[in-house]
């Protein structure tokens, strides 16, 4: 079974055509139970297991624990991090502080 993620209505035409054009098997939904919201933030709030907030931040092994529970490869939870302009902190191996 696919993992869904909740959007808002307004951002969920694009980002359902950029998962398709990555090849990300994700299910969105506008209202109900999903396994991660995607929120908009102002500023640069940490985003955490439960919330991506768009335009915010994820530790990186914050991102790493996001990709297994969407049973997506890390790769692809970058392209979405990318594609919601989440900054990356606390990397493991030191690439983005």
């Amino acid at each position: 079974m696919r993992k869904r993620i909740s959007i808002d209505i307004s951002e969920l035409e694009p980002f359902e055509k950029f998962l398709k054009t990555e090849g990300i098997q994700i299910d969105l939904i506008t209202s109900g139970i999903s396994a991660v919201e995607v929120l908009k933030c102002e500023g640069r709030k940490e985003s955490g297991l439960d919330t991506i907030y768009a335009t915010g931040w994820v530790a990186c092994e914050t991102a790493r624990a996001l990709a297994q529970k969407l049973d997506i490869s890390i790769m692809q939870m970058g392209k979405i991090m990318n594609y919601l302009n989440v900054k990356i902190r606390h990397c493991s191996l030191g690439c983005f502080q």
